[in-house]
Formats: structure tokens, sequence, C-alpha cells
């Protein structure tokens, strides 16, 4: 993609956040006292219990996001970096089994607003039906020693996504509006049937896929196939930028 119009499409972006803010009221529930949560604070580092939690919801309107599975530890944690996150808020609530974590911006947002807040997730190695990242702008990291069924990963405005060695067992959905997606499949993997789509970019499959088809236009590009032998119940990826590049490899 020509990198004047990648520029002038991330300042227009970025100008309209200016106008419409990035802290638009949300419907979840207010967060409940700590005793509720089960939630502690180690340092500079928050826990919290998930013994109890089956699905996990990230939201953030403006932050770079990391969520890392980690088999050393019992219960999530979370860190918000010093720098740059004075203006930043993080609430955590839970309701029927479900963990929502977000992170809000107190004041407007800017172009000339320096390196964004920083959030990084850490969760222990246990089987979580869904997890869910929900990010307006900024990069979203996700890698690691995760068991999860359902993965959905969106960056709304603008943004990279880059997922390492972690899959949705039986569903994920990876998409942003203006970005980079780079995808590194797990070595273990069941059969998986894979739809990606460029709207303005490229594809780059590094993968080999059965049943492989591959639709290109002007500015567009679409593969889909499988990995490993096609089912009808195979789990699926589905991976989609507006505007940016799609890496898939293993």
């Amino acid at each position: 993609m020509n990198n004047n119009m990648k520029l002038a499409m991330v300042l227009l972006v970025a100008a309209s956040i200016v106008l419409s803010g990035c802290t638009k009221e949300s419907s979840v529930i207010s967060t409940p006292s700590s005793s509720q949560q089960n939630s502690s604070v180690k340092g500079d580092i928050s826990q919290i219990d998930v013994k109890n939690i089956h699905s996990l919801k990230i939201k953030s309107d403006v932050a770079t996001v990391t969520v890392i599975g980690d088999k050393q530890i019992n219960q999530a944690e979370w860190e918000l970096s010093k720098d740059n996150s004075k203006d930043t808020d993080v609430t955590t609530s839970i309701q029927d089994g479900a963990l929502l974590i977000m992170l809000k911006q107190k004041q407007k947002i800017s172009i000339n607003m320096g390196p964004l807040p920083s959030l990084t997730i850490r969760l222990p190695y246990k089987d979580f039906n869904s997890l869910e990242i929900d990010n307006g702008l900024g990069n979203v990291f996700v890698e690691s020693e995760l068991s999860v069924q359902h993965l959905n990963v969106n960056t709304s405005t603008s943004g990279d996504i880059t997922v390492k060695d972690v899959i949705g067992k039986k569903s994920s959905n990876i998409s942003t509006n203006l970005g980079k997606v780079e995808f590194d499949l797990p070595n273990q993997l069941a059969p998986l049937n894979v739809s990606l789509s460029a709207k303005l970019g490229n594809i780059d499959n590094q993968v080999s896929l059965e049943k492989a088809t591959n639709t290109k236009t002007v500015v567009s590009n679409e593969v889909h196939g499988y990995v490993g032998e096609g089912q009808s119940e195979s789990a699926t990826l589905n991976i989609s930028t507006e505007t940016g590049e799609i890496l898939f490899k293993k």
C-alpha cells in the first residue's frame, strides 16, 4: 500500500477521534467492590481470581493491549504502564462468570498525544469459553499458552494485531479497520477452515491450504481454504482488514 495514502488515512482517523472523543458511555454494569471481584494488588500489578471465570472481555478506547498466557501464575494479572497513563482509568467487573476489564481515557486524545498507554494482561492456563478484545485505537498482541474456545480481536479505528501460538478451538475472528494483521498458527492444530480478506491491501499466505482459492482485484484480496483435511465441523479462522496487510504463517 502507498505509504502516503496510509499516513493520510491515519491522520484522518486520528482527527476524527479528536472531534468525537473516545469516552462514549458504556452499557456495562458498574464496577463491583474489590471483595466482590476477589481482587488484590501486588506492587504495581493488580490480581484477579479467575477460578470461576469462563469468559473475558477487554475493552479499551486508546491503548496498546497485550494479553499473554502464563502457566506459572494462578490468578489473572494486569498492569498499566506508568508512561502516559495518568489520564487513563482501568476498571474491572464480574457478571455471571464473565470478567470485564475496561480501560478508558479521561480526556479526549489529540494527534500529538505521544506514546499510547500500555495495558498488559497475564492469564493463568485454564480453558476459557471466550476471550474478546475490543480496542479503539492502538496495537493488540495476543500470545503464548492460552486455551480458549472462541477468540475475537478487533481494533475498530486503527491498529496492528499480532496473534502468536494462540487460536480459538472452535472459532477465531480477527479484524482491524486500518492496520496489519499477523497471525502465527500454533504447532499442534486440528483441521481449520480459513478465510482471509483485505479490502485494500495485500495477503501474504505462508501456510499450505487444502482446497485453496485466491480471489484478487485491483485493490482487494481474498484467500480461502483448509489447514488439514476440511470438514464441516472444522474450527473457523476469519481474518480481515479494511485497509492494511495480512501475514498468515506457521
